[in-house]
């Protein structure tokens, strides 16, 4: 991890997390009912890294729908990481933070930096990567 990184969750985590995810609503919230139901059966899940990914092989439909998501996603992390002068992929892993924590409900899968697909469980809360901020 870079020392910009860690300054930027040290420094502004609290503004770029909550600035990053009200951002994202929109794009976060555009979905399918076929990325929904593969978001519920866990075939796709939430990253660290801010990107919805594939835990299972998709259809050529699915990979599509979420190829566009991600898309849509990086543009609002490069506006929002130009506006506040850091990275994209800072921008990204900062809102990546937020969306393990609000985002991931109970049986829903998600993946942390270690690139180990899990399925959260009951009310266990999901952990964080180690550069997240206490915060959410």
């Amino acid at each position: 991890m870079t020392s910009n990184r860690k300054s930027l969750f040290a420094l502004s985590a609290a503004a770029a997390l909550v600035a990053g995810v009200v951002g994202m609503g929109a794009v976060a919230n555009a979905q399918s009912s076929a990325v929904s139901a593969a978001l519920a059966s866990g075939d796709i899940g939430e990253q660290a890294d801010g990107y919805l990914g594939f835990r299972n092989s998709p259809s050529a439909g699915l990979k599509a729908e979420v190829d566009a998501i991600n898309i849509k996603r990086r543009a609002a992390y490069t506006d929002l990481a130009a506006k506040r002068g850091v990275s994209v992929s800072d921008m990204a892993a900062a809102t990546g933070c937020q969306t393990l924590t609000t985002k991931v409900g109970p049986g829903r899968a998600y993946r942390l930096n270690d690139g180990v697909w899990r399925v959260r469980e009951g009310n266990t809360p999901v952990p964080k990567p180690d550069y997240c901020p206490n915060v959410g």
